[in-house]
């Protein structure tokens, strides 16, 4: 039988840590489980990451450039074109990727990211932002601030992944509709 390529197991033992955080939480995730569910050895585990808190943090710098560059695909069109591409590709990575959604929450909600991996990812916000600040500037949307626009956009589309992501199921695209469509008038509102 050919042994898998280190690769393999690496993807293997990512896929494990998702896994395991989505269900356990940070703070009940170890290495122990990480490498019991990933079905190898801890030595191999540690082949991979030095500890739990680099092993966090390099599975979440991963997810999140894959999750942000999934946003920014979307972000294309007429200001309500691109801002909705955004929140719906918001809603379904949470469909496709439930386990990676709730990984990106709790490790984010955790801090787990060193000074210097939070000024890697940045700009990722920067790039969101200045999708929301085209569209404050063309007047398709009213609100005072990039800041005020983007709470009430990723707030809501959080919210309702997260609730989905927790119950198991799918967001149901006429409640995605409804709830994006409130919030553009919302933001529209003068």
């Amino acid at each position: 039988m050919k042994r898998p390529s280190k690769d393999a197991v690496h993807e293997r033992i990512v896929r494990a840590v998702i896994e395991t955080v989505a269900a356990q939480g940070i703070g009940a995730t170890s290495m122990a489980s990480v490498a019991r569910a990933a079905k190898v050895s801890a030595g191999t585990l540690y082949l991979h990451f030095a500890s739990k808190e680099e092993m966090l943090q390099s599975v979440y710098l991963k997810l999140k450039h894959r999750f942000h560059a999934r946003l920014m695909a979307s972000a294309t069109g007429e200001p309500r074109q691109a801002i909705a591409g955004m929140w719906r590709a918001l809603v379904d990575f949470q469909q496709d990727q439930p386990d990676a959604f709730l990984f990106l929450e709790y490790a984010g909600a955790a801090q787990v990211l060193t000074p210097e991996q939070k000024a890697e990812v940045a700009p990722l916000q920067g790039e969101v932002n200045a999708v929301i600040e085209h569209a404050i500037a063309s007047g398709a949307i009213s609100v005072p601030s990039v800041q005020v626009a983007a709470n009430l956009l990723i707030g809501p589309a959080m919210q309702l992944a997260r609730t989905h992501a927790l119950a198991g199921t799918p967001v149901p695209e006429a409640e995605a509709n409804q709830t994006f469509d409130r919030i553009w008038l919302g933001l529209t509102a003068s």
